[in-house]
Protein backbone atom coordinates (compact mmCIF):
# COMPACT_ATOMS: atom_id res chain seq x y z
CA UNK A 1 0.00 0.00 0.00
CA UNK A 2 2.91 2.43 0.93
CA UNK A 3 4.97 1.56 -2.11
CA UNK A 4 1.23 2.09 -4.33
CA UNK A 5 1.16 5.55 -2.81
CA UNK A 6 4.71 6.55 -3.50
CA UNK A 7 3.87 5.78 -7.46
CA UNK A 8 0.64 7.48 -7.39
CA UNK A 9 2.87 10.08 -5.48
CA UNK A 10 5.10 10.77 -8.30
CA UNK A 11 2.72 9.83 -11.11
CA UNK A 12 0.88 13.19 -10.06
CA UNK A 13 3.76 14.99 -9.38
CA UNK A 14 5.53 14.73 -12.76
CA UNK A 15 2.08 15.75 -14.15
CA UNK A 16 2.48 18.49 -11.97
CA UNK A 17 6.23 19.10 -12.88
CA UNK A 18 4.52 19.46 -16.58
CA UNK A 19 3.36 23.28 -15.66
CA UNK A 20 5.42 25.87 -14.81
CA UNK A 21 5.18 29.16 -12.91
CA UNK A 22 8.72 30.93 -13.06
CA UNK A 23 11.56 31.33 -14.97
CA UNK A 24 13.31 28.38 -16.42
CA UNK A 25 16.61 28.18 -15.55
CA UNK A 26 19.22 27.70 -17.67
CA UNK A 27 16.98 27.50 -20.68
CA UNK A 28 16.67 31.36 -20.62
CA UNK A 29 17.78 33.85 -22.90
CA UNK A 30 18.14 37.83 -22.58
CA UNK A 31 16.76 39.19 -25.29
CA UNK A 32 18.32 42.90 -26.03
CA UNK A 33 15.81 45.26 -27.08
CA UNK A 34 17.59 47.73 -28.70
CA UNK A 35 16.40 51.27 -28.82
CA UNK A 36 15.59 52.64 -31.94
CA UNK A 37 14.67 56.08 -33.15
CA UNK A 38 12.83 55.34 -36.14
CA UNK A 39 9.70 53.09 -36.35
CA UNK A 40 10.63 48.99 -36.20
CA UNK A 41 10.07 47.90 -39.56
CA UNK A 42 7.81 45.39 -40.10
CA UNK A 43 9.35 43.47 -43.40
CA UNK A 44 11.55 40.45 -41.90
CA UNK A 45 14.28 41.23 -44.45
CA UNK A 46 14.83 45.11 -43.75
CA UNK A 47 18.37 45.97 -43.44
CA UNK A 48 17.75 47.26 -39.75
CA UNK A 49 17.01 43.47 -38.01
CA UNK A 50 20.69 42.03 -39.70
CA UNK A 51 22.45 44.13 -38.03
CA UNK A 52 20.77 43.33 -34.24
CA UNK A 53 23.05 40.26 -32.42
CA UNK A 54 20.17 37.47 -32.41
CA UNK A 55 19.64 35.55 -29.05
CA UNK A 56 18.72 31.64 -29.04
CA UNK A 57 15.65 30.25 -27.58
CA UNK A 58 15.00 26.88 -27.37
CA UNK A 59 11.83 25.32 -27.84
CA UNK A 60 10.95 21.52 -26.91
CA UNK A 61 8.27 19.34 -27.91
CA UNK A 62 4.26 20.21 -25.78
CA UNK A 63 4.14 16.57 -23.73
CA UNK A 64 1.67 17.70 -20.90
CA UNK A 65 -1.70 17.36 -22.53
CA UNK A 66 -3.07 15.12 -25.24
CA UNK A 67 -2.47 15.12 -28.01
CA UNK A 68 0.94 16.30 -27.97
CA UNK A 69 4.11 16.77 -30.60
CA UNK A 70 5.44 14.03 -31.96
CA UNK A 71 8.85 14.19 -29.61
CA UNK A 72 10.74 15.28 -32.66
CA UNK A 73 13.23 16.69 -30.51
CA UNK A 74 13.91 20.56 -29.58
CA UNK A 75 14.09 23.57 -32.24
CA UNK A 76 16.67 26.28 -32.13
CA UNK A 77 15.01 29.59 -33.18
CA UNK A 78 16.94 32.93 -33.16
CA UNK A 79 15.38 36.29 -31.89
CA UNK A 80 15.82 39.96 -32.44
CA UNK A 81 14.08 42.71 -30.94
CA UNK A 82 13.56 46.37 -31.28
CA UNK A 83 11.65 49.57 -29.74
CA UNK A 84 11.28 53.24 -30.47
CA UNK A 85 9.23 55.53 -28.39
CA UNK A 86 5.35 53.90 -28.88
CA UNK A 87 6.19 50.35 -30.55
CA UNK A 88 7.69 47.22 -29.96
CA UNK A 89 9.21 44.88 -32.46
CA UNK A 90 9.92 40.99 -32.63
CA UNK A 91 12.00 39.69 -35.05
CA UNK A 92 11.58 35.49 -34.70
CA UNK A 93 13.44 33.51 -37.18
CA UNK A 94 13.87 29.67 -37.73
CA UNK A 95 15.16 26.57 -39.80
CA UNK A 96 12.20 25.14 -41.86
CA UNK A 97 12.86 23.09 -44.88
CA UNK A 98 9.63 23.40 -46.63
CA UNK A 99 7.18 26.19 -46.16
CA UNK A 100 3.09 25.18 -45.55
CA UNK A 101 0.87 27.96 -46.04
CA UNK A 102 -2.65 26.20 -46.65
CA UNK A 103 -5.22 25.83 -44.24
CA UNK A 104 -8.03 23.05 -45.19
CA UNK A 105 -9.35 19.77 -44.17
CA UNK A 106 -6.15 17.59 -43.27
CA UNK A 107 -3.49 20.50 -43.91
CA UNK A 108 -1.87 23.03 -41.60
CA UNK A 109 -0.20 26.09 -42.09
CA UNK A 110 2.76 26.68 -40.11
CA UNK A 111 2.81 29.18 -37.29
CA UNK A 112 3.76 31.01 -34.63
CA UNK A 113 2.72 32.66 -31.37
CA UNK A 114 4.09 35.37 -28.95
CA UNK A 115 3.38 35.06 -25.57
CA UNK A 116 2.87 37.54 -22.86
CA UNK A 117 1.67 37.54 -19.10
CA UNK A 118 -1.04 39.84 -18.09
CA UNK A 119 0.82 40.49 -15.11
CA UNK A 120 4.35 40.00 -14.04
CA UNK A 121 7.01 42.09 -11.89
CA UNK A 122 8.81 41.45 -9.20
CA UNK A 123 6.95 39.49 -6.77
CA UNK A 124 4.29 37.78 -9.25
CA UNK A 125 4.24 34.65 -10.18
CA UNK A 126 4.16 34.13 -13.73
CA UNK A 127 1.18 31.76 -15.59
CA UNK A 128 1.50 28.39 -17.01
CA UNK A 129 3.94 28.59 -19.76
CA UNK A 130 1.35 26.65 -22.46
CA UNK A 131 -1.33 29.43 -22.18
CA UNK A 132 -1.62 30.14 -18.66
CA UNK A 133 -3.86 29.12 -15.75
CA UNK A 134 -6.35 29.78 -13.65
CA UNK A 135 -6.54 33.50 -12.56
CA UNK A 136 -2.96 33.98 -14.29
CA UNK A 137 -4.00 34.61 -17.57
CA UNK A 138 -1.68 35.13 -21.05
CA UNK A 139 -2.46 37.02 -23.95
CA UNK A 140 -0.77 35.42 -27.24
CA UNK A 141 -0.46 37.11 -30.95
CA UNK A 142 -0.39 34.16 -33.86
CA UNK A 143 0.53 34.47 -36.77
CA UNK A 144 0.03 31.94 -39.76
CA UNK A 145 1.58 30.68 -42.99
CA UNK A 146 -1.47 32.14 -44.37
CA UNK A 147 -1.31 35.26 -43.74
CA UNK A 148 -3.75 35.83 -40.66
CA UNK A 149 -2.70 37.30 -37.51
CA UNK A 150 -4.98 37.12 -34.33
CA UNK A 151 -4.73 38.52 -30.50
CA UNK A 152 -5.73 35.66 -27.85
CA UNK A 153 -6.25 35.11 -24.36
CA UNK A 154 -6.55 32.12 -22.10
CA UNK A 155 -6.43 30.83 -18.77
CA UNK A 156 -5.08 27.19 -19.25
CA UNK A 157 -5.97 24.56 -22.48
CA UNK A 158 -9.99 24.89 -23.28
CA UNK A 159 -9.68 28.45 -22.60
CA UNK A 160 -8.46 30.09 -25.74
CA UNK A 161 -10.55 33.21 -27.05
CA UNK A 162 -10.34 35.73 -29.57
CA UNK A 163 -9.72 39.32 -28.27
CA UNK A 164 -10.66 42.32 -30.59
CA UNK A 165 -8.13 43.80 -32.62
CA UNK A 166 -5.06 45.61 -30.49
CA UNK A 167 -3.92 46.56 -33.32
CA UNK A 168 -1.12 43.48 -33.65
CA UNK A 169 0.86 43.16 -37.04
CA UNK A 170 3.09 40.15 -38.39
CA UNK A 171 4.69 39.88 -41.52
CA UNK A 172 6.51 36.19 -42.46
CA UNK A 173 8.64 35.61 -44.88
CA UNK A 174 10.29 32.22 -46.26
CA UNK A 175 13.51 32.13 -47.94
CA UNK A 176 16.34 29.45 -48.33
CA UNK A 177 15.08 27.51 -46.06
CA UNK A 178 13.61 29.65 -43.37
CA UNK A 179 11.04 31.26 -41.91
CA UNK A 180 11.25 35.01 -40.88
CA UNK A 181 8.32 36.42 -38.84
CA UNK A 182 7.98 40.39 -37.43
CA UNK A 183 5.84 41.02 -34.29
CA UNK A 184 4.77 44.85 -33.57
CA UNK A 185 2.59 46.27 -31.51
CA UNK A 186 2.66 49.83 -29.75
CA UNK A 187 3.11 49.62 -26.01
CA UNK A 188 -0.40 50.58 -25.29
CA UNK A 189 -3.23 48.74 -26.00
CA UNK A 190 -7.08 49.33 -26.09
CA UNK A 191 -8.99 49.04 -22.93
CA UNK A 192 -11.59 46.67 -24.52
CA UNK A 193 -9.84 43.17 -23.99
CA UNK A 194 -6.89 40.96 -21.96
CA UNK A 195 -3.81 42.66 -23.24
CA UNK A 196 -0.27 43.10 -22.42
CA UNK A 197 0.80 46.32 -21.64
CA UNK A 198 4.98 47.66 -21.92
CA UNK A 199 6.22 50.55 -20.12
CA UNK A 200 9.81 50.47 -20.74
CA UNK A 201 11.07 53.15 -18.47
CA UNK A 202 9.13 51.66 -15.40
CA UNK A 203 9.65 47.45 -16.16
CA UNK A 204 13.09 47.19 -17.83
CA UNK A 205 12.02 43.32 -18.33
CA UNK A 206 9.01 41.71 -19.60
CA UNK A 207 8.59 38.01 -19.76
CA UNK A 208 8.01 36.54 -23.49
CA UNK A 209 7.76 32.96 -24.40
CA UNK A 210 7.49 31.37 -28.14
CA UNK A 211 5.25 28.40 -29.44
CA UNK A 212 5.88 26.92 -32.83
CA UNK A 213 3.44 24.92 -35.12
CA UNK A 214 5.31 22.91 -38.21
CA UNK A 215 2.18 22.49 -40.68
CA UNK A 216 4.09 19.75 -43.02
CA UNK A 217 4.38 17.89 -39.34
CA UNK A 218 0.66 18.23 -39.11
CA UNK A 219 1.02 20.40 -35.63
CA UNK A 220 -1.74 22.33 -34.78
CA UNK A 221 -3.06 23.19 -31.10
CA UNK A 222 -1.45 21.30 -28.50
CA UNK A 223 0.65 19.74 -31.16
CA UNK A 224 3.47 22.37 -30.69
CA UNK A 225 6.75 23.34 -29.46
CA UNK A 226 6.97 25.98 -26.87
CA UNK A 227 9.99 27.83 -24.95
CA UNK A 228 10.41 28.15 -21.04
CA UNK A 229 9.45 31.98 -20.00
CA UNK A 230 12.53 34.38 -21.37
CA UNK A 231 13.23 37.72 -20.83
CA UNK A 232 13.00 40.56 -22.74
CA UNK A 233 15.85 43.30 -21.49
CA UNK A 234 15.26 46.98 -22.80
CA UNK A 235 17.87 48.95 -23.48
CA UNK A 236 18.57 52.13 -21.67
CA UNK A 237 15.94 51.09 -18.89
CA UNK A 238 16.12 50.33 -15.18
CA UNK A 239 15.59 46.95 -14.38
CA UNK A 240 15.02 45.32 -11.00
CA UNK A 241 18.14 43.36 -10.25
CA UNK A 242 16.36 41.20 -7.85
CA UNK A 243 13.74 40.42 -10.19
CA UNK A 244 16.44 39.78 -13.16
CA UNK A 245 17.80 37.42 -10.90
CA UNK A 246 14.90 34.93 -11.41
CA UNK A 247 15.21 34.17 -14.65
CA UNK A 248 19.07 32.61 -13.93
CA UNK A 249 17.84 30.97 -11.45
CA UNK A 250 18.62 26.90 -10.74
CA UNK A 251 18.03 24.13 -8.09
CA UNK A 252 20.81 24.16 -5.54
CA UNK A 253 20.70 20.26 -5.20
CA UNK A 254 22.56 17.27 -6.06
CA UNK A 255 21.55 15.81 -9.28
CA UNK A 256 22.78 12.56 -9.31
CA UNK A 257 20.99 12.06 -5.63
CA UNK A 258 17.83 13.04 -7.33
CA UNK A 259 18.05 10.94 -10.21
CA UNK A 260 19.04 7.88 -7.64
CA UNK A 261 15.82 9.36 -5.69
CA UNK A 262 13.14 9.11 -8.75
CA UNK A 263 13.56 5.44 -8.79
CA UNK A 264 13.05 5.17 -4.77
CA UNK A 265 9.95 7.38 -4.47
CA UNK A 266 8.55 5.00 -7.17
CA UNK A 267 8.47 7.95 -10.09
CA UNK A 268 10.75 5.89 -12.63
CA UNK A 269 7.88 3.61 -12.49
CA UNK A 270 5.42 6.01 -13.99
CA UNK A 271 7.51 8.07 -16.16
CA UNK A 272 10.05 7.85 -18.85
CA UNK A 273 13.07 10.01 -18.56
CA UNK A 274 16.94 9.46 -20.00
CA UNK A 275 19.00 7.02 -18.24
CA UNK A 276 15.46 4.82 -17.13
CA UNK A 277 15.45 1.88 -18.40
CA UNK A 278 11.95 1.05 -17.93
CA UNK A 279 10.30 3.56 -20.08
CA UNK A 280 7.19 3.36 -18.39
CA UNK A 281 4.36 5.29 -20.24
CA UNK A 282 1.75 5.62 -17.55
CA UNK A 283 2.34 9.29 -16.71
CA UNK A 284 3.79 11.99 -18.92
CA UNK A 285 7.00 11.79 -20.42
CA UNK A 286 9.85 13.85 -18.38
CA UNK A 287 12.43 14.05 -21.37
CA UNK A 288 12.39 17.98 -21.79
CA UNK A 289 11.20 18.45 -18.17
CA UNK A 290 14.16 20.68 -17.48
CA UNK A 291 13.63 22.48 -20.54
CA UNK A 292 10.71 24.55 -20.14
CA UNK A 293 10.00 24.54 -16.06
CA UNK A 294 11.82 26.41 -13.20
CA UNK A 295 13.33 25.10 -10.41
CA UNK A 296 11.11 27.18 -8.18
CA UNK A 297 7.87 25.60 -9.78
CA UNK A 298 9.70 22.21 -9.73
CA UNK A 299 10.31 22.68 -5.84
CA UNK A 300 6.67 23.90 -5.44
CA UNK A 301 4.78 21.59 -6.98
CA UNK A 302 6.52 18.60 -5.36
CA UNK A 303 5.90 20.40 -1.81
CA UNK A 304 2.62 22.01 -2.19
CA UNK A 305 0.60 20.51 -5.34
CA UNK A 306 -2.49 21.89 -4.84
CA UNK A 307 -1.28 25.47 -4.84
CA UNK A 308 -1.72 25.87 -8.43
CA UNK A 309 -4.27 23.56 -10.39
CA UNK A 310 -3.84 24.12 -14.06
CA UNK A 311 -6.52 23.08 -16.52
CA UNK A 312 -6.20 19.50 -17.63
CA UNK A 313 -7.91 16.26 -17.45
CA UNK A 314 -6.91 13.70 -14.96
CA UNK A 315 -4.93 16.52 -13.19
CA UNK A 316 -7.18 17.33 -10.17
CA UNK A 317 -10.33 16.36 -8.28
CA UNK A 318 -13.23 18.33 -6.29
CA UNK A 319 -12.92 17.96 -2.88
CA UNK A 320 -15.10 19.21 -0.21
CA UNK A 321 -16.39 21.21 -3.04
CA UNK A 322 -12.79 22.91 -3.93
CA UNK A 323 -10.74 21.65 -6.75
CA UNK A 324 -7.39 20.25 -5.59
CA UNK A 325 -4.79 18.22 -7.28
CA UNK A 326 -5.05 14.38 -7.33
CA UNK A 327 -1.22 14.67 -6.20
CA UNK A 328 -0.44 14.31 -2.07
CA UNK A 329 2.56 16.09 -0.90
CA UNK A 330 5.64 13.43 -1.20
CA UNK A 331 7.34 12.43 1.71
CA UNK A 332 10.51 13.94 1.41
CA UNK A 333 13.10 16.13 2.96
CA UNK A 334 13.64 19.75 1.62
CA UNK A 335 16.77 18.60 0.74
CA UNK A 336 15.30 15.50 -1.65
CA UNK A 337 13.11 17.95 -3.18
CA UNK A 338 16.07 20.16 -3.99
CA UNK A 339 17.81 16.99 -5.21
CA UNK A 340 14.91 15.61 -7.76
CA UNK A 341 14.53 19.35 -9.12
CA UNK A 342 17.95 19.60 -10.03
CA UNK A 343 17.74 16.73 -11.56
CA UNK A 344 14.72 17.15 -13.77
CA UNK A 345 16.73 20.37 -15.13
CA UNK A 346 19.24 17.91 -16.38
CA UNK A 347 16.32 17.00 -18.95
CA UNK A 348 15.89 18.85 -22.07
Amino acid sequence: MKRAARIFGCLVAALALEFPLAMAGDGVSFISVKQSSAEPPLDPLDPAWEKLAPAPVTLYPQASVTPGADGSGALNVSVRALYSGKTLALHVAWPDAKPAATRAIGEFADGIAVQWPLRYGPGVSLPYVGMGHGGAAAALWQWRADGSVETLAAEGFGTLTAQPPDGVKANGVWRDGKWQVVFTRAFVPPKNGQYVRFDPAKQGVVPVALALWNGDAQERNGKKHLSAWQALRFEKATANEAYVRQFSAAASGNAENGKRLMAEKGCAGCHSFPGNPAQPTVGPNLAYAGGIHHADYLLESIAKPSRIIVPGKGYSMVQNGKRVSLMPAIQSTEQERRDIAAFLQTLR
